[in-house]
């Protein structure tokens, strides 16, 4: 962890609930990800499913107000949807590490001072381009320069709306 930075055991146990939290519901986004597919087409998959992918920083880091909790959130929750296992197989940790990483970054350049719901959106929003690039590399999911930013713009949009409806739900949860 950082310098003068201490995670209390509350603190693991909520990583513990978010992890397992998120693992299940990354692992059911599959579902709704293809059904988005199949009723929209690619870019409505990625507008109804990818934000859920990305809310495990959010909450994490809604609910811990840490630095470094986020990226815990993202990856732990990724790692338990590595081992279900689902159709991405290994590759859900990688997205997981990206993912957490992006989202963790919003958080250090707001100074870990606000974990609100626009900074829940922003977080939400950064990972976005980290997936499509993933997809990319990992699935050669590519098309043409207009139909990709069109894929960047639904999984940021996706991002930051599951992203601000995480930090809602941690906020209420800190009552």
């Amino acid at each position: 962890m950082m310098k003068g930075v201490r995670y209390t055991a509350l603190d693991y146990a909520y990583l513990g609930v978010v992890a397992v939290v998120m693992g299940i519901i990354f692992y059911f986004t599959w579902s709704v990800y293809e059904f988005g597919k199949v009723l929209g087409g690619p870019i409505f998959a990625r507008l109804i499913s990818y934000g859920l992918w990305f809310v495990g920083a959010p909450l994490a880091a809604s609910l811990i107000r840490k630095p470094l909790s986020g990226f815990l959130g993202e990856t732990l929750g990724a790692l338990l949807e590595t081992l279900i296992p689902t159709l991405g197989g290994f590759t859900n940790i990688i997205y997981g590490v990206v993912q957490g990483a992006l989202s963790e970054f919003v958080y250090a350049i707001l100074r870990y001072r606000r974990y609100d719901v626009l900074a829940g959106a922003l977080a939400g929003a950064m990972a976005g381009p980290g997936a499509v690039a993933l997809d990319a590399v990992l699935f050669d999911a590519i098309a043409t320069p207009d139909v990709m930013m069109l894929w960047l713009v639904a999984a940021m949009a996706s991002g930051a709306i599951y992203g601000a409806l995480a930090s809602s739900i941690a906020q209420y949860l800190r009552r």
